[in-house]
């Protein structure tokens, strides 16, 4: 009975629901209910939820299937059964404009009239339906264009508040044609793990100094401009105290331990797979910095960078490629550097060991990361749900 009197939220994420945005939903307001709505081939555990999860067969769970619709029908996970789900449910709070599950929220309106639909908005790509996103046509077919800006059409009319994570994906949304009324940018907030101290001993780090990055081995990620500019780097500090640890797993693994191999710096460059978050936030606290080499594409850039913002919150300042949102995310906290240029990454290292240079980025850190403080996000999210219903 005391469950029929809550507000009702559904957290929908087609095949993306994941612990590190999800998570802060978890104790959100006494007011509120919580469930979580996926598809059935998550790309995330969902296991780590204190909130309910629904799944839901999804476009995007067969190749054939997602192909199809997405470059014929326009329509990028569509959600069965989504609209009935949302009859019982007062806010569906959605992800991207271009997503068709957020579309259908919109049109759940016509079967639960008080629903409220919520966006999040990390795209900050401009126009990528408009030029070469649909593979072999130089000009995307007129027919699927029609579909998609229909749909986004709708979706800008039908959707009562929209969340940008920063400015620059505000600035998408307007140049789309949504009201600035309809907007407010809505920053993220960082949760970690608490564990047990991992201690550097453990790994044979005791008395290192110690870089590292935290990101998929794949090559959008600029994984081989961090190795070179590592190379470089040590040519310039032979001192054998400095490691860089690599955390994450992915496709270009293999490759980088080659190149690592290959050059002789198995003392300076160590891989360490992937870490639970709790003992990467151990990590964080005992680096030096943060890299982050991420390359810009015509179709892709950085939206936010979580990795950024955990590091900033443990007083870890970040060296990181001006790509995307990054910039925004990091303000002073953190040193950039041209997207695929490792000769800037290197001089960036170089000016970590300025101690006047390094402390003004420890500074920062203590600055930025009121930003992402977590009660501060769900405080604003519940006054944002509050206006609504």
């Amino acid at each position: 009975m005391e469950n029929e009197n809550k507000i009702k939220v559904a957290l929908i994420r087609g095949d993306s629901l994941n612990s590190w945005e999800g998570k802060l939903w978890g104790n959100l307001d006494p007011r509120f209910s919580v469930s979580g709505v996926c598809s059935k081939r998550n790309l995330y555990d969902i296991r780590k939820f204190n909130f309910s999860v629904e799944q839901l067969a999804t476009t995007s769970d067969n190749f054939i299937l997602r192909n199809y619709n997405r470059f014929v029908n326009g329509i990028f996970q569509k959600m069965n059964g989504l609209e009935k789900l949302l009859k019982n449910f007062n806010i569906a709070h959605t992800a991207e404009i271009s997503y068709y599950y957020t579309l259908q929220a919109v049109r759940a309106k016509k079967l639960n009239p008080g629903l409220k639909v919520v966006t999040t908005v990390w795209d900050n790509s401009f126009g990528r339906f408009e030029y070469n996103y649909w593979p072999g046509f130089k000009i995307p077919p007129a027919f699927w264009r029609k579909k998609i800006m229909n749909n986004i059409k709708e979706v800008i009319d039908g959707v009562d508040m929209f969340l940008p994570v920063t400015k620059m994906s505000s600035e998408m949304l307007i140049d789309c044609g949504v009201k600035e009324e309809k907007i407010q940018i809505l920053t993220p907030g960082i949760l970690m793990e608490e564990s047990g101290d991992v201690m550097p001993d453990r790994f044979g780090l005791s008395g290192k100094e110690l870089y590292f990055m935290v990101n998929r081995l794949v090559k959008e990620k600029g994984v081989y401009d961090v190795l070179y500019a590592w190379r470089m780097y040590q040519r310039h500090k032979p001192d054998g105290n400095k490691v860089l640890l690599v955390i994450g797993k992915g496709p270009e693994e293999r490759n980088m331990k080659r190149l690592v191999f290959e050059w002789g710096m198995n003392k300076s460059v160590m891989f360490m797979g992937v870490m639970p978050n709790g003992e990467l936030r151990h990590f964080y606290r005992q680096a030096k910095a943060l890299i982050l080499a991420s390359l810009p594409n015509p179709l892709w850039q950085e939206q936010f960078g979580f990795v950024l913002a955990e590091a900033i919150t443990q007083n870890c300042p970040v060296v990181s490629a001006y790509s995307g949102a990054i910039p925004e995310v990091i303000e002073d906290a953190g040193l950039l550097f041209t997207p695929g240029n490792p000769v800037e990454l290197r001089d960036c290292l170089l000016k970590l060991d300025d101690a006047a240079v390094y402390e003004k980025l420890k500074s920062a850190c203590n600055r930025v990361k009121a930003k992402f403080v977590a009660k501060e996000f769900r405080t604003k999210l519940v006054e944002i749900y509050n206006q609504l219903v």
